[in-house]
């Protein structure tokens, strides 16, 4: 059997406090390769602190997260960061681009600590904003841009180095539903095309539309 792309392993996550905050009490989730999924619950379910654990951006107060077979708690922090650029991809609710970068700058800036040439960057970032229907738009500033386009340069930039994982953080809730229904066909194209994607969301329709879902409740795994 191959080696799962991602393994949370009995994962809880505490915050100080009288009485501390649990966020988490013993998550277990895989992740195989090729897969894509919704981890779908209301706001204060412990969804966002497991997008924080599965992204390596927040460690567990216990158990362990495993991403391609490396136990991430044995990894130092410059390590892990070099992880997270290597084999992460992240797509968020506001896109977080650069407006004063054209959208083929915006791309490539995810390929700055990977050691890869100028023009390479370049190359690949066009490839990229073209697999999702923006080849006309590469020197277009997001200011620009519709919502829906930013949203799909954001994903070009999630897919450029070929992770090994993408997590998409409420990739529609930005979009009004047309177009949001476009970004979630766009997901599916990519996975078609082997991309594995785990969508957080708080949308159960949203949610239904992927092939499998994970309920997140009272930082549970339902």
């Amino acid at each position: 059997m191959s080696t799962p792309v991602l393994e949370v392993d009995d994962v809880h996550r505490e915050y100080p406090g009288s009485p501390p905050v649990k966020a988490l009490n013993g998550v277990d989730l895989t992740v195989d390769a090729g897969e894509m999924l919704a981890v779908v619950g209301p706001s204060g379910s412990g969804k966002s602190t497991l997008l924080n654990i599965m992204g390596t951006l927040d460690r567990p107060t216990s158990g362990r997260l495993v991403i391609e077979g490396v136990d991430t708690s044995t990894l130092s922090d410059r390590r892990l960061s070099g992880l997270r650029s290597a084999r992460l991809g992240f797509v968020f609710q506001s896109f977080h681009l650069l407006e004063t970068l054209s959208a083929l700058d915006n791309v490539a800036t995810g390929l700055l600590y990977r050691g890869v040439s100028g023009r390479k960057r370049r190359s690949m970032a066009q490839k990229a904003l073209e697999s999702v229907g923006l080849g006309d738009r590469l020197q277009t500033r997001p200011t620009k841009l519709s919502g829906g386009q930013r949203q799909r340069v954001a994903i070009a930039r999630a897919i450029v180095a070929e992770p090994a994982l993408v997590l998409a953080d409420e990739p529609t809730g930005n979009l009004d539903t047309a177009t949001g229904d476009g970004i979630v066909d766009l997901l599916r194209d990519l996975n078609q095309d082997g991309a594995t994607i785990v969508v957080i969301t708080h949308d159960a329709d949203l949610a239904g539309q992927l092939p499998r879902q994970v309920e997140v409740r009272d930082g549970l795994i339902r």
